[in-house]
């Protein structure tokens, strides 16, 4: 099996202004201190791990946009020489941290698409989440980030926590559909252990009713224009995301960062989550050598996500076998379920089959 030389680089910036009840990602309060230090390191990994030219970055977090306009350009700064041309260079950023001098910087270093933490129109529920903004905010950010020329805009957007009635939803649909960026990533809701609302007993909306307000997000979208091209995002003609895509399609990838993943073909490795550790040049926690199994799980891990599938040509090119060859009977079982099918060279989920994606990928490992 041979694979291409990892095209796209991850970042991640642990830092944030506050931390969120419902966030497993690793992360730490910002301290000017701790940021200056990090971006040292951050540096020195990345010469270590011989990063070249990508035809993807994407700097996520924590909170990006929470450095000063200083250690942003300090970043982006250095970020921008690892670009090829005609990339796409993403950024996270939550609205109270985002600004207009920082969004110049942004267009100044090249960064095309930023992807906003929107969450919801709904003061009550922006409350309940732990979010320290409003929807104004947030419509005022994608007009700045409009103005500065950075057009591709997504939003990150919840649904299915407490508390959240079906006029709410309804709220927040007209409310992101009337910004109309080309990007939007619905998620659900997820009670992570060790988080603030799993030690609180939080408890999310019934899996029913979860189903139901996603079917109506999901329908309004498709009403709009909006493609639903993997499980939790939505996009307009032309603008998925091309980072991400490369996570779906099972290819190569360098993460640099506290907590950050890579994926070089045969092998992942993880970084530590510990800021203390990284600060002293120990970034990685963990490596794992994939065997054929685990090779072919992450590969309908990932691509059975999408909407397309896979090519079962890309499989065989792949692994060195048809996907027929071996996985043709429990295909069938799940063909007649309604939840795979088969189209023009390509294995795909249904509409029915990404819904229920964990019972697909259960099969199919059985």
């Amino acid at each position: 099996m041979t694979l291409p030389k990892p095209d796209s680089l991850y970042v991640h910036i642990p830092f944030c202004t506050h931390i969120c009840p419902y966030c497993d990602f690793a992360k730490v309060l910002y301290r000017p201190e701790w940021a200056k230090a990090y971006l040292k390191w951050l540096k020195e990994e990345a010469a270590q791990r011989d990063c070249g030219l990508f035809s993807t970055l994407f700097v996520g977090g924590g909170t990006p946009s929470a450095l000063s306009e200083e250690e942003l350009e300090d970043l982006l700064s250095f970020l921008s020489k690892h670009l090829k041309e005609g990339g796409e260079f993403s950024l996270e950023a939550n609205p109270e941290s985002l600004s207009e001098s920082k969004i110049a910087l942004l267009r100044k270093y090249g960064v095309n698409r930023v992807s906003l933490g929107a969450q919801s129109s709904v003061p009550a529920s922006l409350k309940t989440l732990g979010r320290n903004h409003d929807f104004a905010l947030v419509a005022e950010r994608v007009r700045q980030l409009r103005d500065a020329g950075i057009t591709n805009i997504s939003l990150d957007w919840m649904y299915g926590f407490p508390s959240q009635s079906e006029e709410d939803l309804r709220q927040d649909i007209d409310a992101f559909l009337s910004l109309k960026v080309p990007h939007l990533s619905a998620y659900s809701l997820i009670l992570e252990p060790g988080t603030s609302y799993a030690v609180k007993g939080v408890k999310p909306l019934s899996d029913d009713m979860q189903q139901s307000y996603f079917e109506t997000l999901r329908d309004a979208l498709a009403q709009e224009g909006y493609e639903r091209y993997e499980v939790s995002n939505f996009a307009l003609s032309g603008y998925r995301c091309r980072h991400n895509l490369t996570y779906w399609k099972d290819l190569p990838y360098i993460g640099i960062g506290v907590g950050a993943a890579g994926y070089l073909g045969e092998s992942r490795y993880t970084n530590t989550r510990s800021l203390g550790l990284y600060l002293e040049g120990r970034y990685e926690e963990e490596v794992e050598h994939l065997d054929e199994s685990s090779l072919l799980e992450d590969y309908f891990l990932t691509n059975l996500r999408l909407t397309e599938g896979f090519k079962e040509s890309d499989f065989k090119q792949r692994f060195g076998f048809s996907f027929s060859s071996r996985y043709q009977e429990r295909f069938d079982r799940l063909s007649s379920r309604g939840l795979l099918e088969q189209k023009q060279g390509s294995i795909r989920t249904t509409s029915r089959g990404l819904d229920l994606l964990d019972t697909v990928l259960l099969e199919l490992f059985d």
